[in-house]
Parts: structure tokens; C-alpha cells; sequence
């Protein structure tokens, strides 16, 4: 899909309301020369009718959403129903979410051991990932998690967790709470945050060493990308992922952090492939009940989607997901020694 370079990402609809934004460098590399690689608006949420622009930093090679939205319009782009607030609706998808989600706790139990550990899920929305935790990990894990919607928060209190209404970078602040952690896990968050190089520096910090930083973000790359790069990819996620990251743009900043990869791979991608597609249809003026049957929540088309990732991947292809393990090394990592971790990402618990 080509780029549509016909509107100005700082240039407001007639009919919306004046949109704050903030301009910035690239946050891997620093540098300020980019070229446009993709525009779009919130397909999603309809939140804004604003027209936004991935940049590919002319230096790194690194994509960032450029300018992105001001700290100011968090509440707007994060509406009270995203998903990651309220969970599915659909009771099926919901039982095969968690089939397929206890089967990464497993994984996980692996990674971070049996017996007492701290856990923190960073944007644990209402729960329901830490509640997988309790029910598949081990029942000596502590588990506790941030989030930036006070309600989700309550929600999952009211499922008996630890969890904050706190951004990571002001946790992280917190004496009785560094080095603390035997495991700091990010599911689809990174993507989100202002600074992500900063984040990790800050997760480095809550980390006891030795301790695992478990991300999982969309990948430049699947046949997806191939197709609906450009404007209607679904991990564009516009206005609301600011970065999108190569593997080794990944595995580049966490080094840079202080951390040692243990492991990376490539995940089924089933959103992308179907909001992807719900954004191509509904760009291109299709009938509302036709780009509507493409949602997330549509168990059918997550059938296909998880069909179609799992063969590519056993074939040895990318798909537009993937995970890292990265372990805590010993010592402060390049960017935290001397540094006081000040408070400058706006978005950093939003999932």
C-alpha cells in the first residue's frame, strides 16, 4: 500500500478538535533526519481525524511516529474501551485466548524459575495476564502490576493483585522497589512509550541482577508488513505506537541497557493480519458491515490468522511479532550510571 503523502500530519481536520503535538529525535540513535515511510489516522478508535507519519531515522534505520501526540491527549487516544482496559467480549475468544496464553506461562516458568519471585506486568490493564500468572506459574510468585487507567486498576485489585496507577519511570524512582525484581514483563507496551531506550534503563534499575526482561512488540517484517505497509499495517496502531522495531534495533537497545539477550523469536501475529485488512477496507470506503466483520474479537478469522503465522514460522519465516528474554548483567547499564531517571515518558504504563 503506497504512502499517502496528500495531507500534513500537523494540519487539523475541519471537523476535529485542535490536536496537541510534540516533536522529537530518534530515540535510539538521537538523530533528527527521518524520511516519511507511512500515514495514516486512528482506523480504529476514531478517536482523532487527524492524519499522522511514520519515519524511518536516516541514520538507524529506526521507525518512530514523528511528530507524535503531546502528553496532553493520552485520555483522548487511549478511549475508555481499548482493549487492553476492557478485554474481550466474545466468551469464546476469551476461553482460546487463555488456552493459548497458559501455554506462555509455561514458557515463562521455565525462564523465571519455581519458588518465591517478584513479577511485574507493566500496562497489566485489568488483570487478566496476571491472573494467567497466578493460575499457570508458580504459587510462590509475588505478583504485582502499573497501569495508567485508574479503572482497569480496579479491576484488577478486585482480582486480588498488587497493582498501581503509576508510570514506570516514577516507580522506578521509588527506593524500596530497585532491584527488587526477578522479572519485569511488557506485552505489547514498548511500542507505546515516548522514550524506550529511557524505559529499559528504568527496568534495568527495578531488576535484581540476573533478573529478565521479557518484551513482546510488533516486528518490522511478515507478509503482512509485505502487504499493508505503508498505511493500513495494523501494528501502525495510529496514533498510539510511537516506535516499531527491527530485531536488530531490539536487540542493539537492550544491550546498549545493560542486558544480555537469552532469547529472541518470532510469535503469531492474529490482530495485524485482521485489523490490517479492517483498515484497508474501511480507507478505501467499503460498507461499515463489511470492514466491521474485521475485528479482533472474530474467532474465525483468528483461526486463519494463527493457521497462517504458525506455518510461516515453522518454515522458518518472520511475522510482524516477536519476543525477547534479555538478562540483567551485573553493574549499571550505560544509561543509568550517573543518571536520576527523570520523569519524560508520557505514555510509558499505556498498553
Amino acid at each position: 500500500m503506497s504512502v499517502n503523502r496528500n495531507k500534513s500530519p500537523s494540519v487539523n481536520a475541519s471537523d476535529d478538535p485542535p490536536f496537541a503535538l510534540v516533536e522529537s529525535p530518534c530515540a535510539l540513535c538521537g538523530e533528527t533526519a527521518a524520511t516519511p515511510c507511512a500515514s495514516g489516522t486512528d482506523f480504529e478508535y476514531d478517536t482523532t481525524d487527524h492524519e499522522f507519519q511514520f519515519v524511518q531515522c536516516q541514520s538507524c534505520a529506526h521507525q518512530y511516529l514523528k511528530p507524535r501526540p503531546a502528553p496532553s491527549e493520552m485520555d483522548r487516544i487511549y478511549p475508555s474501551h481499548y482493549y487492553s482496559f476492557v478485554g474481550t467480549s466474545n466468551p469464546l475468544v476469551a476461553r482460546l485466548q487463555r488456552l493459548w496464553e497458559s501455554r506462555k506461562v509455561k514458557l515463562y516458568r521455565t525462564w523465571v524459575g519455581e519458588g518465591p519471585r517478584r513479577i511485574l506486568d507493566v500496562g497489566c490493564g485489568d488483570g487478566r495476564f496476571l491472573e494467567l500468572l497466578r493460575d499457570f506459574g508458580s504459587s510462590e510468585w509475588k505478583l504485582g502490576g502499573l497501569e495508567s487507567d485508574i479503572n482497569a486498576v480496579a479491576r484488577c485489585r478486585e482480582r486480588g493483585f498488587d497493582a498501581h496507577s503509576e508510570r514506570i519511570e516514577e516507580f522506578a524512582l521509588r527506593a524500596d522497589e530497585r532491584g527488587q525484581y526477578d522479572a519485569v514483563i511488557m506485552l505489547q507496551l514498548i511500542e507505546h512509550v515516548e522514550n524506550p531506550s529511557r524505559l529499559a534503563a528504568q527496568v534495568f534499575e527495578l531488576l535484581r541482577a540476573g533478573g529478565l526482561f521479557i518484551i513482546e512488540t510488533p516486528h518490522l517484517g511478515g507478509l503482512d508488513y509485505t502487504f499493508f505497509q505503508g498505511r493500513h499495517w495494523g501494528h501502525y496502531h495510529f496514533p498510539r505506537h510511537f516506535h516499531l522495531f527491527s530485531e536488530s534495533a531490539l536487540r542493539q537497545m537492550l544491550e546498549k541497557n545493560g542486558f544480555e539477550i537469552v532469547q529472541h523469536e518470532f510469535l503469531i501475529s492474529t490482530s495485524s493480519w485482521i485489523i490490517s485488512t479492517h483498515n484497508y477496507l474501511k480507507d478505501r470506503g467499503w460498507p461499515a458491515p463489511v470492514w466491521r466483520f474485521f475485528s479482533y474479537q472474530n474467532p474465525i478469522l483468528l483461526a486463519l490468522a494463527v493457521v497462517m503465522d504458525t506455518v510461516r514460522i515453522r518454515l522458518g519465516g518472520t511475522t510482524s511479532n516477536q519476543r525477547v528474554v534479555a538478562k540483567r548483567q551485573d553493574g549499571p547499564s550505560e544509561r543509568t550510571q550517573g543518571l536520576d531517571l527523570p520523569n519524560d515518558d508520557a505514555a510509558a504504563s499505556l498498553a
